[in-house]
């Protein structure tokens, strides 16, 4: 299906900066009338054969450019059950790009440039939710150490403390992504997503969009998400034994179990630079703005600021000579 615009017939597609569907063509606003799919993978505006995947559950026309949701692959268990919708658009999106590589003296010329990022894409990324109950048990040793000094000589003084720790910790919405495409450790440091605007499923979000379901199961994820409330139970459990000089861990357990999981969509912009021949891929946040990602260095402006610091050097060090000379 594709949202038409009931005033002229435009696409229309979610607003994040808005919140609101706005029609491309005419500007009006939530104008639109839901087109269902007549034919699978069929474009129902212009008739062109869309090319997808077995997971795809929103693209682009690549004819007319309208975008569509794909019914008939959104049904049962791939039908996501929460969305958070993006809060920040392109527009957004490349200024907060530009801003964080602003500083790099060593860019390409066209990195960011106007041709470059028609490659921008919003993606829902498809993100698995857990609930989760951890119970932690902690026994060892602690030393405290005090040291003083008394006339000529210094004392120190280590008392041995043993230590248990029991506790029980309620993790909501712990998020792992489920696209093979989107690199786990890149999406792990986009986090974290603001909670706020997480709601219930809607299609109309996913207009102006792309979007794949899941590609690995709940099941299939469920280790990363425990390491992930593991590394947050360690993080407690260093606070409460704060105040000892040296620990002696005897018995350290964490036990996690998944009270519920949710298949959800997080936005993320997309842009993936091409230079000399590889892609460089840089990931916005869509909903904090946080940027992620590696720049290529130009070797031609390296080589250049390094002519020209050469230059300068040189002149300089003529100047001193010459003022040598003549004193």
């Amino acid at each position: 299906m594709f949202y038409r615009c009931k005033n002229c017939g435009g696409n229309v597609t979610y607003h994040p900066e808005k919140k609101k569907m706005i029609c491309e063509s005419c500007g009006s606003e939530e104008s639109q009338q839901m087109i269902p799919q007549q034919e699978v993978h069929i474009c129902s505006n212009c008739g062109g054969v869309i090319e997808t995947t077995e997971h795809t559950l929103a693209c682009r026309c690549p004819f007319c450019q309208t975008f569509h949701i794909l019914e008939d692959q959104m049904e049962g268990e791939r039908k996501p059950q929460l969305i958070l919708p993006f809060r920040i658009g392109k527009h957004q999106a490349t200024e907060m790009l530009q801003k964080s590589f602003a500083g790099k003296l060593f860019l390409p010329a066209d990195f960011c440039s106007v041709s470059s990022l028609e490659t921008m894409q919003g993606v829902y990324v498809p993100f698995w939710m857990y609930d989760l109950h951890s119970h932690i048990h902690f026994e060892g040793e602690g030393d405290r150490v005090r040291v003083w000094r008394q006339g000529d000589y210094e004392y120190t003084e280590t008392r041995i403390f043993r230590i248990v720790r029991d506790f029980e910790v309620d993790y909501d919405k712990v998020p792992v992504d489920a696209s093979i495409v989107m690199e786990d450790d890149m999406m792990d440091l986009l986090e974290p997503f603001g909670y706020d605007e997480l709601g219930d499923f809607a299609p109309e979000y996913l207009s102006g969009f792309q979007a794949d379901s899941y590609e690995e199961s709940s099941e299939q994820v469920l280790l990363r998400a425990e390491q992930k409330v593991d590394r947050y139970s360690e993080g407690y459990l260093a606070e409460q034994n704060a105040g000892y000089a040296v620990i002696r861990p005897f018995s350290n357990r964490k036990n996690n179990q998944v009270k519920q999981s949710s298949f959800a969509f997080l936005p993320v912009w997309r842009y993936i630079y091409r230079y000399n021949g590889k892609d460089y891929t840089f990931y916005v946040n869509g909903q904090t703005g946080k940027t992620i990602g590696a720049p290529p260095i130009s070797w031609t402006r390296l080589a250049g600021l390094s002519a020209g610091t050469f230059v300068v050097l040189f002149f300089f060090l003529r100047m001193l000579f010459y003022f040598l000379e003549v004193l």
